[in-house]
């Protein structure tokens, strides 16, 4: 199961889920990254879900939203366009600030620090409001009733890879990987099964530590800027985290102890623009 929803990319196909194929027509609204081959990116689909999720708090719905669109959840920020609305969100620091267009946007709240920086360097006003809108992901899915529904034994550690990985890392780990590109629910009933998260998804990272299970970063390799994990950390109010070069390393490794999210969660629904929304018929 694992390696067929690592497919090469492709066409949006018939293998798209029924959910992200719904929630396509609305990512001009509500904005989602999605892979080219229509699998989704459990954090980035997360985006939309998370935004619907507080919408419906209000009875609200993304095709209510006055101006533009709104981002969440993801290093994202390149997709913005003047006029958008910003509500969590991260810079890719692989991206260059050329593919970072926009001279005008509303924010409400950023990832971290370093997002707030870039932005402000730009000449955009940016609150001290800080938070990726991942850690909502309990609120939406608890997991009391996660574990209700997938019902299975715990596990020490399990392992959460980064989209552009290669696999052949993780070959002696194979029953310990959960794949990232699967639709939260299932996602987050294996992740929650874990005491310890290895991950070098930095969507792994935050939904593991939302759920108070321990995490430690795996430099994979990859070619994924270290930016957007410090942005993240230190909008939690850490400047040191646990990071290792290798599974074996990343095992014996002691995590960062976990900040208490809750006010951050409050934050966030907080500094939630509703304002920019008004219900039609």
């Amino acid at each position: 199961m694992f390696n067929k929803l690592f497919k090469p990319k492709q066409e949006i196909s018939q293998e798209t889920p029924s959910k992200v194929k719904q929630a396509l027509p609305l990512q001009t609204k509500n904005y989602f990254w999605n892979p080219k081959n229509g699998l989704p990116n459990i954090g980035d689909y997360l985006a939309y879900e998370t935004v619907n999720f507080v919408l419906n708090l209000k009875d609200l719905h993304p095709l209510d939203i006055s101006v533009g669109k709104i981002l969440s959840i993801g290093s994202v920020l390149h997709f913005a366009n003047d006029g958008d609305t910003v509500w969590g969100t991260g810079r890719n620091g692989k991206i260059s600030s050329e593919k970072h267009s926009f001279s005008s946007l509303d924010v409400r709240a950023v990832r971290g620090p370093r997002t707030k920086d870039y932005l402000e360097k730009k000449g955009i006003t940016v609150p001290e409001v800080f938070g990726d809108p991942g850690i909502l992901a309990p609120l939406i899915y608890p997991k009391t009733q996660l574990g209700t529904v997938y019902a299975s034994d715990t596990q020490d550690v399990l392992i959460v890879p980064q989209l552009n990985d290669d696999l052949s890392k993780y070959a002696d780990y194979t029953n310990q990987l959960v794949s990232p590109r699967q639709l939260p629910g299932n996602f987050l009933g294996s992740l929650t099964k874990a005491k310890k998260v290895i991950a070098s998804s930095l969507h792994g990272l935050i939904l593991a530590e939302a759920y108070g299970i321990p995490a430690v970063y795996f430099n994979s390799g990859s070619g994924e800027n270290i930016f957007k994990y410090h942005d993240y950390y230190e909008g939690t109010g850490r400047t040191e985290f646990a990071i290792g070069t290798s599974i074996e390393e990343c095992m014996e490794l002691e995590t960062s102890p976990i900040p208490n999210l809750r006010s951050k969660q409050a934050d966030l629904l907080s500094c939630f623009p509703f304002d920019k929304y008004k219900q039609t018929n």
